[in-house]
């Protein structure tokens, strides 16, 4: 049944009319040509129909009509510029889904004003649409006058396609040749750039973050755009945001086109011949015909891929084409409900179940990634016998860490780990004095951790192997430092594999980072800013981190501030113990890290004096949500 629709119109650009139909769901997008006095050239995306919820899509120009644009305010312009400057998020874009009925100015308005107070940053088809615009004029910039070739992928949110239709038009209507990927993840985007299928991608994704939230993250064959390439890429939206509000034909530049692909399988390739290549590391020609089946180098292995009905759920083939048996993976189909829960390496949900899994089947390994697949983490049995494993436990945070050092340590002897800024005691000294690898810590914010590697590696003050964050966002120089949690995985899991093929005796890989010290207790307590404003958190973070400093010299029996530490407040408090006071990346949120040998001695030496120390100030007191301080210390402890 064709459905109803609530709108039908069409924007005139490049000399060809673009119509627009939407369906009373709202949620998916479809361009088509509209024959026109202009006679359009053919331009309608050949996969329409299996990207969009449509059952059908008229072509008729009796049932369309072309509309001017209608004049907007100041009010209005002023409220689009606000509102694409809140997009920008570091390195990416962010925001949460707004929907509108057509590509105007006023639409995306009076769709924003009826957001609730305190939502994020709104991300419409209008912002979708200049952000496209925007990146292919960016793009084209250093092509020296060839046309760009944009490629866009997208994780399965249920507004993904609506917002990759809309990115696709932007870049198509600068002149682009737009190929459209459909779901993939993050990491592939980039590995399409450096394989030339494509000289500048965008992939559609929110990553962790709730199911009503989307966003963008962007490549070129250099690399992930930076927060600088961000601002100049806002910027350019909003130019792009300005000419639609005053005319329907924006100022012709070339010809473009979009069509769809599927670039996927190139990408998976890259990880099969990766796995192929580092479990068969170091072996001659012979003892590798001799130890390993090349095509089955993952042969005897029950690996668990968790993927949480995300993007990665490809990496299952991938693992069972190299012979593990992955017949009790969990979440290898995308579904845009998220039914396990918006898949998080470092959520608890995440973690029990994918242990659940493994203890069930007496697998060797589970691993988990995000929704688009750019982190990782894994749960691995702590004692390995000849017929089974028990005792699974979480490898993530600074284990993960500790395990890559490992490898590296053997293939690139005193090589660099770049890694963020709340990363334990212990692992510096495992690092360094272990395996006598140099130990970086960095600003959080995994374009932070990244760019700082290259940036050694390339003034040759280092050799920074591996950059990675205790999130499980991780980049390697032999990848040309592509933030991939799948190629994390093949790095892990060929670990594993060499390790059953070359020892006699089981053996976790829990026991390659034996001398890891570790505290028992390990807690990120995160400190809501009330009034939801960025503003008052970078007021309260910077009063509050003098006061810490100030602290430390009254008690420098209990507190040694860390002069090293780039980034908030960080001190330790003896025993391998330490806390760190920070500000979220992106939310109105403080938190405070801490590491102790108890839960007893965290309370006693960090939360009950940094609670007394936060309500000294009472605008401190009362502008942030201590519940969480409170709940950790108890009725009982709390002033």
């Amino acid at each position: 049944m064709t459905p109803r629709f609530l709108a039908l119109f069409t924007v005139n650009l490049f000399g060809r009319t673009i119509g627009f139909g939407f369906s009373n769901s709202l949620l998916t997008s479809k361009y088509h040509v509209v024959p026109s006095f202009a006679s359009p050239l053919p331009r309608k995306h050949p996969n329409i129909q299996e990207t969009s919820i449509f059952s059908s899509i008229t072509d008729s120009s009796e049932e369309t009509a072309s509309v001017s644009p209608e004049r907007t305010t100041n009010s209005d312009i002023e409220t689009i510029k606000k509102n694409m400057l809140l997009l920008e998020s570091g390195s990416d874009i962010r925001g949460t889904f707004v929907n509108h009925s057509d590509l105007t100015i006023a639409s995306a308005v009076e769709a924003i004003y009826q957001m609730p107070n305190g939502s994020p940053a709104p991300l419409t088809p209008l912002a979708a649409y200049c952000v496209g615009y925007s990146f292919a004029k960016m793009v084209s910039s250093s092509l020296d006058g060839k046309i760009p070739r944009i490629c866009v992928g997208r994780d399965p949110r249920d507004h993904g396609p609506r917002l990759l239709d809309h990115v696709c038009i932007g870049a198509e209507a600068f002149g682009s040749n737009v190929k459209d990927t459909g779901q993939a993840t993050t990491p592939s985007i980039m590995e399409f750039c450096r394989a030339d299928l494509c000289d500048g991608g965008i992939i559609v994704t929110a990553s962790h973050l709730p199911k009503d939230r989307n966003g963008c993250k962007f490549y070129t064959k250099s690399g992930g755009f930076a927060k600088n390439d961000v601002k100049e890429l806002i910027e350019g939206a909003i130019e792009c945001a300005m000419n639609l509000s005053s005319q329907t034909q924006l100022p012709s530049i070339g010809q473009g086109s979009i069509e769809h692909v599927d670039y996927m399988p190139h990408y998976a390739s890259t990880l099969r011949d990766a796995i192929i290549r580092e479990v068969n590391e170091g072996l001659s020609p012979d003892q590798s015909k001799s130890t390993t089946n090349d095509d089955l180098p993952l042969a005897g292995l029950k690996i668990i891929l968790n993927a949480g009905n995300g993007a990665g759920g490809f990496f299952n083939k991938v693992l069972g084409d190299l012979g593990a048996d992955v017949s009790s993976s969990i979440g290898t189909q995308p579904d845009s409900t998220f039914p396990l829960g918006v898949p998080n390496p470092e959520a608890s949900c995440m973690v029990q179940e994918t242990k659940q899994a493994c203890e069930q089947s007496n697998a060797d390994i589970g691993v988990m990634l995000d929704t688009d697949a750019d982190r990782s983490g894994f749960i691995v049995p702590r004692i390995v016998l000849p017929d089974s494993f028990s005792d699974y436990e979480p490898l993530n945070r600074n284990r993960l860490i500790a395990l890559l050092a490992v490898i590296f340590s053997k293939s690139s002897p005193g090589c660099a780990i770049v890694t963020d800024s709340v990363t334990s005691e212990g692992l510096e000294k495992f690092l360094e004095q272990d395996l006598s690898l140099s130990h970086v810590r960095y600003l959080k914010g995994y374009a932070n951790v990244i760019g700082k590697a290259k940036r050694l590696t390339e003034s040759g003050k280092a050799n920074a192997e591996v950059a990675i964050e205790t999130s499980g966002h991780c980049a390697m120089k032999e990848n040309g430092y592509l933030d991939d949690g799948t190629y994390t995985a093949v790095k892990v899991i060929s670990c594993l594999a060499k390790l059953a093929r070359d020892n006699e005796e089981p053996l976790s890989l829990l026991d390659l980072i034996a001398d890891l010290e570790e505290m028992e207790e390990e807690e990120e307590l995160r400190i809501p800013v009330k009034d939801g404003s960025l503003e008052s958190t970078t007021k309260v973070y910077q009063e509050v981190v003098k006061m810490i400093e100030q602290k430390c010299q009254e008690l420098q029996n209990v507190w040694k501030f860390d002069q090293v530490n780039l980034e908030g407040a960080r001190a330790r408090t003896g025993n391998g113990g330490f806390f760190q006071f920070r500000k979220s990346l992106h939310d109105p949120v403080v938190s405070l890290q801490v590491e102790s040998r108890s839960k007893d001695e965290a309370r006693s030496k960090v939360i009950k004096p940094i609670v007394d120390l936060l309500q000294e100030e009472k605008w401190i007191s009362e502008l942030l949500d201590l519940q969480a301080l409170q709940n950790y210390l108890g009725p009982r402890q709390m002033p």
